[in-house]
């Protein structure tokens, strides 16, 4: 049974501290990432792998509407849930109470810390989760630059192996995300299908020129890397076994809302005008701040349920991102059937979409 939060719960918190040494931050900054064992210790990871499995022993409608809130690349995974810590207590106890927080602050110039979102997701044994090169720089806000956001990602209950679907990045690739920030090449592409495609293939053409990490992770252990780090699954599992993992996305605070920001799908708090104060920056309960502490008003709101939906406001929400629902709906039928983003056929696709002007 899914447990939910207690009302009588704390609602100013301040995360553990955990410091890394000055040579940690150079390598993270250098590389684009950096691991650390056994950084969740056995009680937390009992904790999150306990809230996992009620989740996927008690689906819900919170979890089964992320296939269609967040960018149409998670089709092919089982067990996906947005946001797992608005509906179960372990996973908010985990997020708030682990020193992941105060980690991510030190990689990021020691400044405050808010949540984009978190995420699980799994695989079946036997399934391998498609090989697709990307970055998460475009769900970020900061759109400007890299370096103002990271990805923590941890295994749940099995090891990550390179050989099951473990996740690999390239290193140093952050830096040549960058140069297309630069030149204004991330820009020209990012607002439109065929453009993200085209950075897609880009990202794949990496492979030729950048060492790929591929880390052997344990419970326990986590991966963070930069928001502009390019990263994918394997491809392969050779092992035959499940995949399940969670991934937090941490920004620096202060972000500015960005009115021209291109809304991808409906997720993308950061470009809800809602999302920002009066002098215009991104905060509240969609975006919490949880370092150096978190701030009462936000917490409340969370565990008074103000953010979940029911279906119909699910309904009406997702009839104002029709073309979203669109190419959602075609990723899923072309991945349901064996279609990669690359293939031909999803390139036609995608091509007579814009013709016809729907995506």
């Amino acid at each position: 049974m899914v447990e939910r939060f207690s009302l009588q719960d704390t609602e100013d918190l301040s995360p553990p501290q955990f410091f890394l040494s000055e040579d940690q931050i150079s390598s993270y900054k250098e590389e684009g990432f950096l691991i650390l064992r056994n950084v969740l210790p056995p009680h937390l990871m009992s904790r999150l792998s306990s809230g996992s499995s009620d989740l996927t022993a008690t689906p819900c409608l919170h979890c089964a509407m992320t296939y269609y809130d967040t960018p149409p690349f998670f089709h092919s995974y089982d067990n996906v849930c947005q946001r797992p810590e608005l509906i179960h207590h372990n996973f908010h106890e985990v997020l708030y109470g682990s020193t992941l927080a105060h980690i991510s602050s030190q990689l990021m110039d020691n400044r405050p810390i808010r949540i984009l979102r978190t995420l699980t997701l799994g695989s079946r044994a036997g399934q391998t989760i498609p090989l697709r090169w990307h970055a998460d720089h475009a769900i970020f806000p900061g759109q400007r630059k890299c370096g103002d956001g990271l990805v923590v990602w941890m295994p749940i209950g099995n090891t990550s192996y390179a050989d099951a679907n473990g996740l690999v990045v390239l290193k140093k690739s952050h830096k040549i995300h960058e140069e297309m920030i630069d030149n204004g090449t991330w820009f020209q592409n990012q607002g439109s299908v065929h453009g993200q495609r085209l950075h897609l293939e880009f990202y794949k053409s990496l492979v030729k020129t950048h060492e790929k990490e591929e880390p052997t992770l344990n419970p326990g252990d986590a991966i963070l890397f930069d928001q502009c780090t390019v990263h994918s699954a394997s491809g392969v599992n050779s092992r035959n076994i499940r995949r399940n993992s969670w991934q937090i996305r941490f920004f620096a605070d202060p972000q500015q809302f960005d009115r021209d920001l291109y809304k991808y799908y409906p997720s993308s708090a950061i470009a809800d005008e809602k999302n920002a104060n009066k002098e215009g920056f991104l905060s509240g309960p969609h975006l919490p701040q949880i370092w150096p502490k978190t701030i009462p008003e936000e917490q409340h709101a969370i565990r008074q349920g103000h953010l979940l939906r029911t279906r119909q406001e699910w309904f009406l929400f997702m009839l104002g991102y029709p073309r979203h629902l669109f190419i959602s709906n075609v990723v899923r039928s072309a991945e349901s059937l064996g279609f990669s983003l690359q293939h031909p056929l999803f390139s036609i696709l995608v091509r007579l979409g814009e013709i016809l002007q729907i995506v």
